[in-house]
């Protein structure tokens, strides 16, 4: 529960606990019209006075939000406010709108005020509504705000993948170079000046006790030209980035989801609640809140399968809506047509068509909610998942690099190139001094297989760090 309520405070207590565009395109129109709707009734056949008994508490209203917004959430753009303080202007705001609208009509058109009826559905209608629209964009903003902060990580570590991977690919060349300019000739030239010594070394010459020593060396020394072309090889380049993690982000919109993407059972479900109940109290009491409920269900019922089919692309999306939101006013108006005939009956029922297209236009701005919804969520996960693959990227690269930048020092500075000139020394030694004895000589080809042996693992060191 709290962690509900607490991500409740962080989508609607901020930058979109009140809106005028949330207000205009989505709170004001309906509510108006069902203002009309409750004027008509309290005054039949009036359109046009029931109009400006409405408008007058419309602009009440209007004028009470942008005061109190003012007042008490100035600061929402910057900080989180209470939520006390979004409470009262919401509810506070269906209040005065009910208020002075029946002011206006008891003023203005000497009508009876009728606080009674038109007070509860305003006060109801308007901070069910504006509560919702601060939730769902407050929500949507959020998660727009949090992706251009990861596209914001995603433009650095993009920096820091570029710079480390020229870096990579300098100490790739710069390794290759220390193989083939200092490694390579070296380990040849040793190769060649063991054979020699392995020939000079024949049957009639008996300088050598172990021969088998000597062509231990040698095939080790082959061994280790063989593990440097190999290591040079395994230098692979690295490969061109193929997609930007900038050049892919596109800004998410609210203009994209005029043409909404998907059917929300409980965004559709909640706004034609919130619809019927504004409109069906003033009308028929708690016999016309019952018949909203149950029409609610129906509706959504009849989208459910709807909805399922167009999240899993098992159909063609047109046709999808076009079964969904013409078939929303269908169920709806056959709906209106049958209460009596199942025991719902009505004062003052709507008509058929009418009541169809008034659901028919909540199913639509539901299905804006949800899809700029998913669209942003979507959008906040790829942009996660990006920058997670970025960063394990920049990890990789700046591992690689470190060890291309051992790899080229210990070929050139490093154990590798003391252990093979110890070799070449000793090999060097046996065969230009004839002083040497024998056991000096087994001595100095026992040192030299086995400098040969522990360069080869250190090869196969930097192989396995790779």
């Amino acid at each position: 529960m709290n962690s509900a309520l607490q991500r409740f405070r962080f989508a609607a207590t901020g930058r979109w606990a009140v809106s005028i565009r949330t207000y205009v395109a989505i709170v004001f129109p309906f509510g108006f019209l069902t203002s009309i709707e409750r004027e008509q009734i309290l005054n039949p056949g009036q359109l046009s006075e029931s109009a400006l008994i409405a408008l007058g508490g419309e602009l009440a209203c209007a004028l009470f939000i942008f005061v109190t917004q003012a007042l008490l959430l100035g600061n929402r753009t910057r900080e989180l406010v209470a939520l006390w303080r979004c409470i009262f202007l919401w509810f506070g705001a269906g209040l005065v709108r009910g208020v002075f609208t029946a002011l206006n009509a008891y003023w203005g058109f000497d009508r009876d005020y009728d606080f009674g009826v038109r007070v509860p559905a305003a006060f109801f209608y308007t901070g069910s509504a504006m509560v919702l629209a601060a939730f769902y964009f407050g929500t949507i903003e959020r998660n727009r705000i949090q992706s251009r902060a990861l596209y914001t990580l995603g433009a650095f570590l993009e920096q820091d993948e570029a710079q480390l991977t020229q870096l990579a690919r300098e100490r790739r060349l710069k390794a290759i170079e220390v193989i083939e300019v200092e490694l390579l000739p070296r380990v040849s030239q040793l190769k060649d000046g063991i054979k020699d010594v392995l020939i000079a070394s024949g049957p009639n010459q008996g300088q050598i006790i172990d021969k088998d020593e000597l062509e231990k060396l040698y095939n080790q020394s082959r061994s280790l030209a063989s593990a440097l072309d190999d290591q040079k090889r395994s230098y692979d380049d690295l490969p061109e980035r193929v997609d930007s993690f900038a050049d892919s982000r596109k800004s998410s919109r609210y203009i994209s989801a005029i043409l909404p993407k998907v059917i929300s059972i409980r965004v559709t479900f909640l706004v034609i609640v919130i619809g019927s109940f504004s409109g069906q109290f003033a009308r028929n009491g708690l016999g016309g809140l019952l018949a909203g409920f149950l029409g609610a269900i129906v509706i959504t019922l009849y989208l459910l399968p709807i909805s399922q089919l167009i999240k899993r692309k098992l159909g063609p999306y047109r046709l999808l809506s076009f079964l969904a939101y013409f078939g929303a006013f269908a169920v709806q108006a056959g709906y209106n047509v049958i209460q009596p005939k199942i025991g719902i009956i009505l004062e003052y029922p709507f008509p058929p068509w009418y009541s169809g297209v008034k659901t028919t236009y909540g199913v639509f701005v539901a299905s804006i909610i949800a899809t700029l919804i998913i669209e942003v969520q979507g959008r906040f996960e790829g942009e996660i998942k990006k920058g997670s693959v970025l960063i394990q990227k920049v990890d990789d690269l700046n591992t690689r690099a470190e060890l291309l930048e051992i790899s080229a020092f210990e070929g050139r500075y490093g154990t590798l190139q003391g252990k093979i000139t110890g070799v070449t020394m000793a090999l060097h030694l046996m065969a230009s001094m004839n002083n040497i004895t024998i056991e000096r000589k087994s001595e100095l080809l026992s040192g030299a297989n086995e400098l040969l042996s522990e360069s080869l693992s250190e090869i196969e060191k930097l192989k396995a760090h790779q």
